[in-house]
């Protein structure tokens, strides 16, 4: 599984001009998760900010053009999508108390 980030901004064309509610937000990422499903992806969470129109969604699936597709299949615009590894304990990186220990004993 890989990870991606996509962008969306009213500024370049990819989020609605006009402000969207909460719920208008809401129900587009849930017709982009239900859409998803049948590409093997996965929409985890997304940060907005309704008032400036943008969006970023964190989503995993089996590559770039399966993230194209979900978005394809409901008509929703994006300005870039990132492929991105998760920088959290569980993955990438060592806490940093962790580290200092190792240091200490070796």
């Amino acid at each position: 599984m890989k990870y991606f980030i996509d962008t969306h901004d009213k500024n370049k064309g990819s989020f609605p001009q006009q402000e969207l509610t909460e719920q208008q937000f809401f129900d587009q990422f849930a017709a982009l998760e239900e859409a998803a499903a049948q590409f093997g992806v996965f929409g985890h969470v997304a940060h907005v900010n309704l008032k400036d129109g943008k969006a970023f969604c964190f989503m995993s699936g089996p590559d770039e053009e399966s993230i194209r597709k979900a978005h394809a299949a409901i008509n929703l615009p994006y300005d870039s999508i990132t492929e991105v590894r998760r920088v959290t304990g569980a993955d990438m990186r060592v806490p940093q108390a962790a580290q200092a220990q190792r240091r200490k004993a070796g």
